[in-house]
């Protein structure tokens, strides 16, 4: 199900003037704090948006500006109540603004209060008649509560104003589905698809529509380009495995309908954390939950954005700020990765992963006699790990010291014998050490790991 557009442009407002005492400059320093909200929002990183655009507003309390962007950054941490906060209050600065009226009725979509959204999505038409997006969002509620004639009149104004707007013939589209009308259906989403080759909820209901209409070799080809416009469509998983069934394909049908199920678990998962967080934004274990399930599908920033969430609720879990400092390394973020280990390690020196990340943070960074320092801390408190003695032994042999090297290389090589890169290094340090015989020890053993194939 799609979700309704939230329009996150930054318009200038005309912002009344304050009748409360301003200190002189503050007005200059407000737009600092709102620059760096912006460019911190525009990266994902919404925690530290809110800082900025807040210390934005404390500086200059009427602009209209300011609590917009406010407004959409709590929307995008799904803290709908602070949010709707933010926009009712930029309309009592500026009630034409129809913007934070268009959002406003979004939020109360997000509410399934649908009677105040119509609502509000009626008074932003008032005040633009040709803001197109509202004809669809407002189209879109219509659409939910089954009153498929009012959809009509929507969108058709919509198409008077825009006849090249995809959207409008997608939901056009979806509309004539649930009428059964499957040919005006296929007219529709066909025309969406020619006007937008991007939109893959637009090649899904194509392919629905094509199932119904027993098209089946036109259904696995919506199918597939909905798939590869985004892979985790789960409908679109769906959709296909059902037309090559049609097909009589079904050893790929099973295999398409395994993925999307597995797909469908995920994010079930998502959507149960998501649903949580709209009822209690504050909950820092659905966030950090939401953000180990972003990373499992590697949606990196957006994880990063859960867990900078929830290290503010909970600061003083190491987990949470472990995971956090993984991600900035994944993201190439490699100081803002030495910070979030330092902090876990402020609240436990004993912590022996946030030890090993550091020594991989300073590696990245180049800082290598730290990462040494770090490594060796890491090693101090798990003295049998694979991976601790293998990068403390190329750090060793990068300094040309190859015999602590070998020594480092051994004990990787011990605790993983198979793992044939550890055994490579280790064989070249003993040959730099002096070590002959057991440099040719260890290509012996490597020679007979590659012939029988059993090496990691």
């Amino acid at each position: 199900m799609r979700v309704l557009l939230i329009c996150f442009a930054l318009y200038a407002c005309a912002e009344e003037k304050s009748q409360e005492k301003v200190r002189p400059g503050a007005a200059m320093d407000a737009e600092v704090f709102f620059t760096r909200g912006t460019a911190l929002a525009s990266e994902g990183r919404h925690t530290e948006a809110i800082d900025a655009y807040q210390q934005a507003a404390a500086l200059a309390p009427n602009s209209a500006k300011i609590h917009y962007n406010l407004g959409n950054a709590y929307v995008r941490q799904l803290d709908y109540p602070s949010a709707m906060a933010a926009y009712q209050r930029v309309l009592a600065l500026d009630s034409t603004h129809v913007s934070a009226r268009h959002n406003l009725a979004a939020m109360y979509v997000k509410q399934l209060n649908y009677a105040q959204a119509i609502d509000e999505h009626r008074r932003v038409l008032s005040l633009d008649p040709g803001h197109l997006t509202t004809y669809y969002d407002l189209g879109y509620i219509y659409f939910l509560r089954g009153e498929y004639e009012e959809v009509e009149k929507l969108l058709q104004a919509g198409l008077d104003r825009d006849p090249t707007n995809a959207s409008f013939y997608r939901l056009l589209g979806r509309t004539r589905l649930k009428e059964l009308d499957f040919e005006r259906a296929a007219v529709a989403l066909t025309r969406a698809v020619e006007l937008d080759s991007t939109d893959a909820a637009a090649y899904v209901d194509l392919a629905q529509v094509e199932l119904k209409r027993r098209e089946y070799a036109a259904a696995e080809r919506a199918a597939r380009r909905a798939i590869a416009l985004d892979s985790l469509s789960k409908e679109a998983y769906f959709a296909l495995a059902n037309a090559l069934k049609r097909l009589g394909r079904r050893e790929e049908s099973t295999e398409v309908l395994a993925q999307f199920r597995a797909l469908d678990q995920q994010l079930d998962k998502i959507d149960d954390q998501l649903r949580m967080l709209g009822n209690a934004p504050d909950d820092h274990e659905a966030r950090a939950q939401l953000g180990l399930l972003y990373t499992e599908q590697g949606r990196l920033i957006e994880a990063a954005e859960a867990y900078r969430l929830a290290v503010r609720l909970a600061p003083d879990s190491l987990r949470y700020r472990n995971n956090l400092g993984n991600l900035y390394l994944r993201l190439g973020q490699f100081a803002e990765a030495v910070a979030e280990y330092q902090a876990a390690l402020s609240l436990d020196p004993e912590y022996v992963k946030a030890h090993y990340n550091l020594g991989q943070a300073y590696m990245r960074l180049q800082r290598f006699d730290e990462a040494v320092a770090s490594l060796a801390e890491a090693r101090r408190l798990a003295p049998e790990d694979a991976e601790t003695h293998y990068f403390l032994g190329l750090l060793h042999a990068r300094v040309g010291d190859y015999a602590k090297a070998a020594e480092m290389l051994t004990v990787a090589v011990a605790a993983r014998p198979d793992w044939l890169d550890a055994r490579q290094k280790l064989a070249v340090a003993y040959l730099k050490s002096g070590k002959i015989e057991e440099s040719k020890r260890e290509l012996e053993a490597i020679r007979q790991m590659k012939e029988s194939g059993q090496y990691e």
